[in-house]
């Protein structure tokens, strides 16, 4: 994929950040819960104003994926976290985000964003990398098996009042 280029956000990329990450989570997850739920969620995860506040949070490094001008992926890590107790190698960053446009899937996109992420995990000084992902998004689990992570424990995620069975994957760096 000779077009696809990266880069970190910035505030100004808050509306079409906001935009892309409703749109995909909706499209992933828009079954998960109720819809009163589900609108919580985008509200408060990954809507607008949302993205401004994880865009200006020194302790997030956000890359955005592009193809020419249409954003294919994007990826968030947060370092200084505490990580669950399930994970053992320290210290360890937090993969709190990482979204390829569901129209683009299959395409090479997530494996390249995933070294670019990996490599900025380790320039931050992480030893591990670590996630949660839901226990029902097979593909989503299959693909970071595929990338080294392992299954580690459980974890809980919240759709809006509606707990969510949920694994934490790590993968040493």
């Amino acid at each position: 994929m000779t077009d696809l280029r990266f880069r970190l956000a910035e505030l100004q990329d808050a509306p079409a950040l906001g935009e892309f990450m409703s749109r995909n989570f909706l499209a992933t997850y828009g079954h998960c819960s109720t819809p009163e739920n589900v609108a919580r969620a985008v509200d408060e995860y990954y809507g607008e104003q949302a993205q401004r506040r994880q865009i200006q949070d020194p302790g997030c490094w956000n890359l955005i994926a592009q193809i020419g001008e249409q954003w294919a992926g994007h990826a968030q890590l947060k370092f200084g976290t505490e990580p669950p107790p399930q994970v053992r190698a320290r210290p360890s960053v937090e993969l709190a985000r990482f979204y390829v446009d569901t129209r683009l899937h299959g395409q090479g996109i997530a494996q390249a964003m995933m070294a670019q992420t990996l490599q900025a995990a380790r320039t931050g000084g992480g030893g591990s990398i670590w996630l949660s992902v839901w226990q029902e998004a097979a593909q989503a689990i299959r693909f970071y098996q595929k990338e080294g992570y392992e299954v580690v424990g459980p974890t809980i995620f919240m759709v809006g009042d509606d707990a969510k069975d949920d694994w934490v994957m790590s993968r040493t760096l």
